[in-house]
């Protein structure tokens, strides 16, 4: 009589994009077989611990092990996609509806992110924990700015380096 494998695809994992990953799994039976699906952005899919690299979205991957014998166990992991966020380098937040706001693409995945905007003499004129939609209105102290560059850093988090440079107010 032939025992079931004992398996586990491993825990959930996050990606950086453009990043790669080695998943994680575990599995233990005799003479075990594996197939990972999809296979297309993995290094192997018939290996216990594939490298994951390629993804332009989420992807849940399912690793199916065959043991001696025909028993076989299928299990999941989810992989989220952190995209790179797109920083614009200027907004109008003259009231028209159109451009207000300086909105980071793909920043609201980064839920321990900082945002500072400073102006050329160093002074903080903008900070938030975390990002906030639909993001900074041109704003310090309740007044709207004036046309002008102001500097920013934001700190991604989650293994992200911090993206530095510089944005324009435009009236």
């Amino acid at each position: 009589m032939f025992a079931n494998p004992v398996i586990s695809a491993g825990p959930d994992r996050v990606l950086l994009e453009g990043g790669e990953i080695t998943i994680d799994a575990t599995a233990t039976g005799n003479g075990l077989k594996y197939l990972w699906e999809p296979a297309a952005y993995l290094n192997n899919s018939k290996v216990l611990k594939p490298i994951l690299k390629g993804i332009t979205e989420d992807i849940t991957l399912k690793l199916f092990v065959v043991a001696q014998g025909g028993c076989w166990k299928q299990d999941e992991v989810f992989v989220k996609l952190l995209k790179t966020p797109v920083v614009p380098n200027t907004f109008t937040p003259n009231g028209d509806g159109v451009n207000d706001t300086w909105v980071i693409k793909y920043l609201d995945s980064y839920p321990e992110c900082m945002i500072r905007v400073f102006n050329r003499d160093g002074q903080a004129l903008y900070e938030s924990l975390g990002y906030r939609v639909p993001g900074w209105d041109g704003r310090y102290k309740g007044k709207q700015l004036p046309f002008g560059t102001y500097y920013y850093v934001i700190e991604p988090g989650s293994g992200r380096k911090p993206i530095t440079g510089y944005v324009t107010i435009i009236y």
